[in-house]
């Protein structure tokens, strides 16, 4: 029997080319990479301002940082037309998963209501109402209502649960002897005039108020956080 002898020296030269041929194919692929990066970095820096991929707002956790008005809370700050309102309460609704919110804004003795988001479609506005005690509502409110010289026509109406946090002037009585966040129910019908004015009313139980106003820009409110 002829027995052949293994040549360890005859065979690690041979492994220690593969190496160093995967070596450089592993270094060149990187190098090409860094290229392009670099390449597509340089594009990115030459685009128009306009055409640069916008950062993403900052976020804490799964919650953006920045709210809007749509989700305006108790202790926000909302500039209008040059004055700061604090938001000391707020009405939260909700009609059938649809939701909006109503804020009682305060600047001294001037106590007016943030209304955002009552349109089921998509709106740019918001609606800064005062309680008018001029508006007597005692039974379900008409078509139309008679403003001084201004006619009112109804818009849209329906009913509505309602959350209040905060401050909310007199509706904080129906919050006596109620458990936290208890929900109440709430009718409103919306009326409109020419010239963007508004008018809201609902009914508490027996008790009926009207909000009258107009809309404002939601690009025109400025709203500061509070917490």
């Amino acid at each position: 029997m002829q027995v052949v002898a293994f040549d360890a020296a005859q065979r690690w030269p041979h492994s220690a080319t593969m190496l160093l041929i995967l070596f450089v194919i592993v270094a060149v692929l990187g190098g090409a990479a860094v290229v392009g990066l670099a390449a597509n970095e340089r594009r990115r820096k030459a685009l128009p301002s306009g055409n640069r991929p916008k950062a993403l707002p900052a976020a804490v956790g799964n919650v953006l940082a920045e709210r809007g008005l749509r989700e305006m809370r108790t202790g926000d700050v909302l500039t209008i037309d040059g004055r700061d309102f604090l938001c000391e309460g707020v009405l939260n609704y909700d009609e059938d998963g649809h939701r909006w919110v109503c804020g009682r804004v305060v600047d001294g003795s001037d106590a007016r209501w943030m209304l955002v988001g009552i349109e089921r479609s998509g709106s740019n506005s918001a609606r800064m109402l005062e309680h008018d005690e001029s508006i007597s509502i005692s039974g379900y409110p008409a078509e139309t209502l008679l403003v001084g010289d201004a006619k009112f026509v109804l818009d849209k109406r329906g009913t509505a649960t309602v959350k209040m946090d905060g401050d909310v002037g007199s509706l904080g009585d129906l919050r006596k002897d109620r458990m936290e966040r208890h929900a109440e129910r709430c009718r409103w019908w919306l009326y409109n005039a020419p010239g963007d004015e508004s008018v809201l009313v609902e009914q508490f139980g027996s008790d009926y108020r009207a909000l009258r106003g107009k809309k404002v820009g939601l690009t025109t409110v400025e709203l500061m956080p509070g917490s």
